[in-house]
């Protein structure tokens, strides 16, 4: 009993640990442009270069990031993860999936979203923050899905304990979206508390969706780039705006 719950711990320091550096190091990334990936949208307007340059290194550094991870030996959850992605998931897995997909984007376009025309921006910026994030769909899905639960999983951590880390740690790498550019720590926070909450639920739901989907990563992959693709454009244009 010990053991087990010495075992419980660890796989809670690890994921903990790993998903706070993950996240630390794509916001560093993205703050420094450490890519330089600004500069790559010399077509855009400033403010436009300085979102699609952020986002563009977001999912650089995330994609650097599993590639990392997958390369050491210890982290099999996350090479396990990946391999799910090309296994079947079960219907269930699949419809709540889906669902979720359903629900988040009603919730966004009648209680959040006032610029409808930029949810059909057909800009090369609107495109562009259509494809560029949806990479986010596939490594963070990797990440706080994927190797989260199977890591907490295979330590014996009940389902309800892998739903809340995954959804904490899924939260906390958007708690820069939910507020605007250039407000300090303290009101960022503060104004980020509500979109977190949804943040949280959203990440929860997914990790639901992948226990009742076998713990196969391909639905809530899908469902995730989806939400991406449907909304990514107008989180920009709040972005380009401030």
């Amino acid at each position: 009993m010990r053991h087990q719950t010495t075992t419980k711990k660890i796989a809670f320091f690890e994921t903990i640990l790993v998903g706070a550096v993950y996240i630390t190091l794509s916001n560093i990334a993205v703050a420094k442009d450490i890519f330089g990936a600004t500069k790559w949208f010399n077509g855009f307007s400033e403010i436009e270069s300085n979102v699609a340059g952020g986002f563009t290194t977001g999912a650089i550094t995330q994609i650097i990031l599993v590639i990392v991870l997958v390369s050491i030996p210890y982290f099999t959850d996350v090479r396990k993860s990946i391999s799910t992605l090309f296994q079947p998931a079960t219907t269930r897995g699949w419809r709540i999936a889906l669902i979720i997909l359903f629900i988040e984007v009603i919730v966004l376009y009648l209680g959040w979203i006032k610029e409808f025309d930029k949810l059909f921006d057909t800009s090369i910026f609107g495109i562009s923050m259509s494809i560029i994030p949806s990479f986010d769909g596939i490594t963070q899905e990797i990440i706080f899905r994927g190797y989260i639960i199977l890591r907490l999983a295979r330590s014996g951590v009940s389902q309800t304990g892998q739903i809340i880390v995954s959804g904490l740690l899924f939260a906390s790498i958007h708690i820069s979206y939910a507020a605007a550019p250039g407000q300090d720590l303290i009101t960022m926070i503060t104004a980020s508390l509500i979109p977190m909450a949804g943040t949280f639920g959203l990440g929860a739901a997914w990790a639901f969706a992948f226990q009742q989907s076998e713990y196969k990563l391909m639905p809530v992959v899908v469902s995730h780039i989806l939400v991406i693709a449907l909304v990514q454009p107008w989180l920009a244009y709040t972005y380009a705006i401030g």
